[in-house]
């Protein structure tokens, strides 16, 4: 071999090994590095989800807690008192009560027992933008510091600042192997004893709000199983509204029954087919205007009359119609003489729901052109629509409590619709008016509503 061919053979062993190094500097150690990195994420989502359950852990402790209730009362409280999972022996609840109204601790300046509503569930809450019967919250953190605060707690109206001491002096005071000042290092990694009255209470509120975001239905219901068995549609489009929504699925309905196609199920059966199709029939029940999937609620805040009867059942027929409510220039809202069960010595006193909270100036409610006036007058008496999953659950109906079965509902919304026809509703909401309902829905409806029903023995 001569001179010449070795070498040009080993520029070509120089230049392999020129490109294997080049390779293994830019592409080979940068790829072991990545492989090194994998388990950093992995490590962060691991920190993170541990950091989530410290908080939640904190925050049902917190739910849980009666210590946060005014000690010059004569009924301890906590949330958990009105939001009720498996600790009552009548049997379990979806995290409300088994009260028509809730109680409330009596106080000498206050003597009342029966709280202003019937609690509602607070499954699924994180996905509804204002809070209570009357959207009074605009966040769960709100509410919880309104809670805390206020009347469910023992507390009057001017007491916030004792109530949120009383807070504060909870937490610093616990004692114990896991004390609430582990706890919050745990969930915060902050030493609670440095903060202010306020912080404190802004913590406790975020982890009490962190463990309520974790109390979501299953969907996994009779219903939502015979919507995934027949391939129907589980909530409406983007920019889809409740109606066309309802009219789609009606069709689709239709449509394979008229090819024999549905498929039914032993908890969803033909009863509770037809309780669904007169559901969704805007001509029959109407019912999912307000009342849509997957939630089964519009998030909105309607009058159906419900307010209006409690009124005129103490006070006498026709009365509410008759009742002073202030134009919106002289409302003083929120307003307590209108935040009030009826009672026989003061008449000037009534619910009025949502009246007491709607932004006149931001409410999607509102109306093209439709006057300051014109837009709180329709307010009047409107509470917020409920969600109609695990009401087997959920017992006592209405925001007043005033109705114990579903057929006795159903019966009452039949009536509601007749009067609202008939013009007898006070700034009834328009929809109540539509509904065509009669005495032989009742039962297929009740099976439909039955099988929105979830087995809470499984948990949460």
């Amino acid at each position: 071999m001569s001179d010449r061919k070795m070498s040009d053979r080993k520029m070509g062993i120089y230049r392999r090994c020129f490109l294997l190094f080049f390779c293994l500097t830019f592409f080979c150690l940068p790829f072991s590095t990545f492989i090194r990195n994998l388990d950093r994420p992995a490590l962060s989502q691991s920190k993170q989800k541990q950091e989530k359950s410290a908080l939640v852990h904190l925050g049902e402790r917190l739910f849980k807690d009666d210590r946060f209730s005014t000690p010059n009362g004569d009924l301890p409280a906590s949330c958990s008192n009105c939001h009720l999972f498996d600790e009552d022996p009548q049997g379990l609840r979806a995290f409300t009560d088994f009260l028509n109204r809730s109680w409330v601790s009596s106080r000498a300046q206050d003597r009342r027992r029966l709280g202003l509503r019937n609690s509602p569930t607070i499954f699924d809450v994180t996905e509804m933008p204002r809070l209570h019967h009357d959207g009074e919250f605009g966040s769960l953190e709100e509410l919880v510091r309104g809670t805390i605060s206020g009347r469910p707690m023992g507390w009057l109206p001017g007491e916030e600042a004792q109530a949120f001491e009383r807070a504060r002096a909870v937490v610093l005071n616990d004692t114990g192997a896991e004390s609430y000042r582990v706890q919050f290092k745990t969930a915060f990694n902050i030493e609670v004893d440095k903060l202010n009255r306020d912080d404190v209470v802004n913590l406790i509120a975020k982890a009490v709000a962190g463990f309520i975001r974790t109390l979501n239905t299953r969907k996994d219901s009779p219903y939502d199983k015979f919507v995934e068995l027949n391939g129907l549609e589980k909530k409406p489009a983007p920019g889809e509204d409740n109606k066309a929504f309802a009219r789609r699925s009606l069709a689709q309905i239709i449509s394979l029954e008229s090819k024999s196609s549905i498929k039914l199920t032993k908890d969803f059966n033909v009863t509770a087919l037809k309780g669904l199709k007169i559901f969704y029939d805007a001509a029959a029940g109407n019912c999912a205007t307000c009342h849509a999937p997957p939630l089964f609620t519009d998030f909105s805040f309607h009058n159906k009359g419900v307010s209006q009867v409690d009124y005129d059942r103490v006070h006498g027929e026709g009365k509410f119609a008759a009742l002073a409510i202030p134009a919106a220039a002289a409302a003083r809202r929120p307003s307590a003489q209108f935040r009030e069960n009826p009672s026989k010595d003061k008449p000037g006193e009534a619910d009025l729901g949502f009246w007491n909270f709607v932004d006149l100036n931001t409410s999607p409610l509102r109306r093209s052109g439709e006057s300051d006036d014109l837009f709180l007058r329709r307010m009047i008496a409107a509470f917020k629509t409920p969600t109609l999953r695990n009401l087997a659950y959920t017992q006592p109906y209405f925001h007043n409590g005033s109705i114990i079965t579903l057929e006795e509902t159903l019966g009452e919304i039949i009536r509601l619709s007749e009067m609202s026809r008939a013009g007898r509703v006070r700034e009834g909401a328009e929809e109540m008016a539509k509904i065509g309902i009669s005495a032989a829905d009742i039962a297929p409806l009740i099976a439909f509503l039955n099988s929105l029903n979830e087995d809470l023995k499984r948990g949460y």
